[in-house]
């Protein structure tokens, strides 16, 4: 007797197809299609396992994709923030007596968040050289036939794109200002009894100015690029 096909899936619906065996292959690489495909799963590892003239570009381009990871990053951070500064306790009169304390707590808190604001300092100055770096070396003779390729050149955009938005998020924001002066006044207070602060002083007047300007991170691109123009 034929036993009706909707039994006969249900019973193999019943059946387990998993085993306790380990897996021999892993999940298999996702391979691009794309005319323009510009991102490598494997960050061009296999390169150099066909002896192609590829591998000094590439290298700089895993440099270039890491740098706008950083860069997307660091733009979540700016676009986050919020002034820390409102969120502050104020001593009434009567504590007065306390204002040392106040003071040397609300400097750990801020220092927190300035402590980002110095990465994304030292992110951008790093991602200006690189991008001024290879501007500067596909703008030689010798490369002008050979020069950077399609992926090359969008990853250069796409970093440029990361510093510009950054720039715009850092002149938008205007509680960094703000929570900054506190910063500076609480170390001001409480950096008093400390020793060897000049190195920390240093760091905070180039921090205030990077705050400060408007547009200091293109500016500080354009710095880069002719310093890197002037000595070839």
């Amino acid at each position: 007797m034929a036993v009706p096909v909707e039994e006969a899936i249900a019973a193999l619906s019943t059946f387990s197809l998993e085993d306790d065996q380990a897996e021999v292959q892993g999940a298999g690489v996702l391979v691009s299609s794309e005319r323009g495909a510009t991102n490598s799963p494997i960050e061009y590892g296999d390169v150099s396992a066909y002896r192609l003239s590829l591998s000094e570009d590439t290298k700089a381009l895993n440099q270039l994709n890491a740098l706008i990871q950083e860069g997307k990053e660091m733009a979540s951070v700016l676009y986050t923030y919020r002034s820390c500064v409102k969120a502050l306790p104020q001593l009434p009169e009567s504590m007065k007596h306390s204002q040392a304390d106040l003071y040397l707590e609300t400097y750990q808190v801020l220092d927190l968040e300035m402590s980002r604001l110095r990465e994304i300092q030292r992110w951008q100055a790093s991602a200006a050289s690189k991008l001024a770096a290879d501007m500067q070396r596909f703008s030689r003779p010798e490369r002008h036939i050979n020069g950077p390729t399609i992926t090359h050149l969008w990853s250069m955009l796409k970093l440029l794109d990361v510093l510009v938005q950054l720039d715009h998020l850092k002149n938008a924001k205007a509680s960094i200002p703000n929570d900054f002066s506190w910063y500076k006044r609480t170390f001001t207070q409480v950096s008093v009894q400390w020793q060897d602060i000049d190195s920390m002083r240093e760091e905070l007047d180039d921090l205030q100015i990077f705050l400060s300007t408007r547009w200091a991170i293109l500016l500080n691109l354009h710095v880069e690029m002719f310093r890197v123009n002037k000595y070839p």
